[in-house]
């Protein structure tokens, strides 16, 4: 019976402890192709947590367009412009002119966003369907 006690009482501490995870938000951008990525917690009024790293990768497939790392010289920024690394972070791929389709943009313990990207350049966000991580 203690043993049933202190378990109930572990796993009422984490419930109460969730880690927040980081959310990734796409904005259209000042330019056509020119996507905007708005990193905050899941509350969406927090600062980010720490990225490691944010790629952009074409639907349904391990192409990668764009993949930028940390340096570890700066904290992880609150917006990101597709194509131009933030102070603090590298370009490990592109990037890739984007072209009419759809895209998934990752960061580190963050939930995936997806955006399209029409015949004229517009880009336009898709809402939430999932919670897929990839670090």
């Amino acid at each position: 019976m203690r043993i049933v006690s202190v378990l109930a009482g572990v796993s009422m501490s984490l419930i109460g402890c969730e880690a927040l995870v980081n959310e990734v938000r796409v904005e259209p951008g000042t330019t056509p192709l020119k996507p905007a990525f708005v990193l905050t917690d899941t509350t969406g009024r927090g600062p980010v947590g720490t990225i490691y790293g944010l790629s952009v990768v074409a639907c349904g497939s391990e192409t990668v367009l764009w993949q930028i790392s940390a340096d570890g010289s700066s904290s992880a920024p609150g917006r990101i412009e597709y194509g131009t690394p933030p102070p603090g972070y590298v370009v490990n791929i592109g990037p890739a002119a984007l072209r009419p389709g759809c895209y998934d943009v990752f960061v580190t313990d963050g939930r995936r966003a997806r955006f399209r990207v029409d015949k004229l350049g517009h880009v336009t966000p898709e809402g939430r369907r999932d919670t897929t991580r990839r670090r």
